[in-house]
């Protein structure tokens, strides 16, 4: 998990044009916020498992869509079968020693032994990692690599009760799939039918039935919406009626204005690969003006897809190559840390039709046959949200991708927020990620428009 950052002294913004000051909190503050729920799956279907989400005492929370996504364990223990029952080396390791659903599914270096697997300091770049010589203990063949579980969709059946009213959001356990959509983030967020507040200080109570076999991981369930701060010192009949006005529509500028452009705040983080390696970066907002922030996308771009084979003069006879006899240390080592396969339309080429690998593979086809597993759709990670104008979080707890930002192929609409983020000139927006999966350049795209000259109007944040 993330490193919980000290809250810095919040900033007082000025009053929004319309709205009463609010005792004990910066009047009009208004930002979005997502409450977040973690549960964590165990594959066996009928297991019961519940979270608790806390709303702070800051303010009321007003929900107004929710969505959901799981950061899955796609690594299972894989035995590969070495010819002499002794130690190895597992860059000398050979295709025909790996099995063939491995092959045909993909497979990589289990990330806690890379350190023995590969030569090169930890510190440096993963693209300059060479093999190792180190022979390992024979009991380490079912230790070093894993194999690598396609993503699927996962199936449960999902309860929400709000403990401060005591009701109940649904009169029987719903089906992920009815009620949320697909778990992949292709379809968008459900909006809930009305906001709906959340007083300070109540709990939201998740209840998670599995029906999914063998999917393990963390599933994430979100609350998007926003706060208005400084509610908490209010009765509770005066803290409810803040809802209503809270929750109109904001109005759009009503004609052009030269001292309005559209705007994007770029976050470039390059991605290592290494599950739970913690990156952080931040964005300036510059001395122009305020940035006011509508929603939020994000993309992986990786280097290559293809895996190119580091062939030697023994590998090639007659112009054709015996792909039982290839070692993987004919691979490059960043290949066999993100995983790779053959590719799906290589089978019939690479296989004989005993299921063994063929020994006559022309030369020419060896850059194709395989293919690597790091794919900008399938990367995932979490992420923390930072202002550091104000000192404020953005939500109560990581977040993974899928379950916050939505499906990493661009599929889905970006992400708008339930209410215009403003941020201070001068201010910056930290951006925490906690890798689990997935090598490239990770660009997170801060949408919205400048404010020149002065700052967003009403100082609504």
């Amino acid at each position: 998990m993330l490193q919980a950052r000290p809250r810095t002294r919040e900033r007082i913004t000025p009053q929004s044009a319309g709205g009463a000051a609010i005792a004990g909190a910066s009047p009009g503050a208004i930002l979005p916020y997502d409450y977040a729920a973690s549960f964590q799956l165990s594959g066996r279907p009928g297991n019961l498992v519940e979270d608790v989400i806390n709303i702070s005492a800051e303010g009321v929370f007003v929900a107004t869509a929710i969505g959901y996504g799981l950061e899955e364990e796609r690594g299972r223990a894989m035995t590969v079968t070495p010819v002499a029952d002794r130690p190895f080396v597992p860059g000398n390791i050979r295709l025909a020693e790996i099995p063939p659903d491995a092959l045909i599914g993909g497979f990589r270096v289990n990330p806690a032994f890379e350190s023995l697997v590969f030569a090169s300091d930890p510190l440096v770049a993963r693209r300059e990692k060479t093999w190792s010589d180190q022979a390992l203990p024979n009991e380490f063949t079912a230790r070093v690599f894993q194999r690598l579980k396609p993503a699927e969709d996962i199936s449960f059946l999902l309860s929400i009760i709000d403990s401060s009213t005591g009701r109940e959001f649904q009169d029987e356990p719903t089906h992920n799939l009815a009620s949320l959509g697909k778990s992949n983030g292709e379809r968008p967020f459900r909006l809930l039918a009305q906001p709906f507040a959340f007083l300070p200080r109540s709990t939201i109570r998740l209840q998670i039935v599995e029906r999914s076999e063998a999917v393990q991981g963390t599933l994430f369930i979100v609350l998007y919406g926003y706060k208005l701060l400084g509610a908490a010192n209010c009765p509770e009949p005066v803290a409810r009626s803040l809802q209503a006005a809270a929750a109109r529509p904001l109005q759009a500028p009503e004609r052009p204005s030269a001292r309005i452009i559209p705007f994007d705040y770029v976050s470039r983080i390059p991605l290592s690969g290494q599950p739970g390696r913690i990156v952080e970066d931040e964005v300036s907002i510059n001395v122009e003006g305020g940035f006011v922030n509508t929603a939020i996308g994000y993309g992986l771009a990786v280097e290559e897809q293809d895996v190119r084979l580091r062939l030697q003069a023994g590998d090639v006879n007659n112009g054709l190559v015996n792909l039982n006899l290839l070692s993987l240390n004919r691979f490059p080592p960043d290949a066999a840390s993100d995983g790779f396969r053959i590719r799906p339309n290589f089978i019939r080429i690479a296989f004989t039709d005993d299921v063994r690998l063929t020994d006559q593979l022309p030369v020419d086809w060896a850059d194709r046959v395989f293919e690597r597993l790091n794919r900008p759709e399938d990367v995932s990670f979490r992420y923390t949200f930072f202002d550091t104008g104000t000192g404020r979080e953005l939500q109560n707890q990581p977040i993974h991708n899928i379950a916050g930002l939505g499906s990493a192929n661009g599929d889905r609409p970006f992400k708008n927020l339930a209410r215009p983020m403003h941020f201070l000139p001068r201010s910056a927006i930290r951006v925490t990620l906690q890798e689990h999966f997935g090598r490239g350049t990770l660009f997170l795209v801060f949408q919205g428009y400048k404010m020149l000259g002065g700052l967003p109007p009403g100082g609504q944040r």
